[in-house]
């Protein structure tokens, strides 16, 4: 798909981990992954996981926490309710747990939350 190649052409020269800048209104430190799983209906499911698996695959951590809502990129997929998102990042060895997440930010609060039940049984069968 065009968006993903541009991504993809984009990424060869940028870090997977950029963060919104502090001083900069609205970044709250967010990562693209964190952008990538809050992003709105107009990006579908298919190019939120091929734009997810590019940053994956140039180093994207999965263990940032964000700013605003304090919580990871599996944060954000339980919380905007990315079941592709949320398999993708656990595949990749993101944290079903999160222990030391505030209590309202861990994934499985995020899941349970956004009435994500496809998310939650995800996160029991990885432990969280």
């Amino acid at each position: 798909d065009t968006y993903a190649e541009c991504f993809r052409l984009i990424l060869e020269r940028a870090d997977a981990n950029l963060r919104g800048r502090e001083q900069d209104r609205g970044a709250f430190g967010l990562t693209l992954l964190h952008s990538v799983a809050g992003s709105r209906e107009h990006v579908t499911a298919g190019e939120r996981t091929a734009f997810a698996t590019l940053l994956l695959d140039r180093g994207a951590r999965l263990d940032l926490r964000d700013n605003l809502l304090r919580s990871t990129p599996l944060g954000w997929a339980c919380r905007w309710n990315r079941p592709e998102l949320a398999r993708l990042f656990l595949e990749r060895g993101a944290d079903a747990v999160e222990a030391d997440a505030e209590p309202w930010a861990a994934p499985r609060a995020w899941a349970e939350k956004s009435g994500a039940r496809e998310i939650v049984a995800m996160l029991a069968a990885a432990g969280g």
